[in-house]
């Protein structure tokens, strides 16, 4: 059986919090809330700024990964037959390319950990196949070093671009 004294309580305790509150309430001046109102204003701008940077260097670093694939697309159809390194190590950059591609939109669309830490494989993957280009460019000579020197310069501009997007 419930206790007549806690409906008493409540009658009498509701008002005297009420009355705290409204003590409370008019103890902060209006120059109070107008500073803390200004302070989350500008919180929430500077947070926005900082997401809008952010997208940006996502968006800057896709234009990358997209330009990367074009040139290794185009140059691979110029190097015509490679040795097994070389092909290797042109398909493994378009790999990590679609790879970043990938990362990036995720991070783009969703920004969670999950998106980057895609974003950090991708770049690991590009690292990887730079140095394949690279180590293949050894052996390579005339237009085909050329080329594997093209598509490490892309792949190395992406990786920075990667770098930033993640930062």
């Amino acid at each position: 059986m419930p206790s007549p004294i806690r409906p008493r309580l409540t009658r009498v305790g509701a008002p005297l919090v009420a009355a705290v509150l409204a003590l409370g309430l008019a103890a902060c001046s209006d120059g109070d809330i107008d500073d803390a109102a200004q302070k989350a204003k500008d919180a929430a701008s500077q947070a926005q700024s900082a997401v809008d940077d952010l997208r940006a260097q996502v968006d800057d670093a896709k234009a990358q990964a997209d330009a990367a694939a074009q040139k290794i697309s185009d140059l691979k159809e110029k190097l015509g037959t490679l040795d097994d390194k070389a092909a290797t190590a042109v398909t493994d950059s378009q790999t990590a390319v679609a790879d970043a591609q990938a990362a990036l939109e995720k991070a783009k669309t969703d920004g969670s950990t999950a998106s980057q830490q895609a974003v950090d494989d991708a770049k690991a993957k590009v690292a990887d196949a730079q140095d394949e280009l690279d180590a293949a460019k050894a052996n390579a000579s005339g237009s085909a070093a050329d080329a594997l020197d093209q598509i490490s310069q892309q792949l190395s501009t992406l990786s920075d671009k990667l770098d930033a997007a993640s930062s």
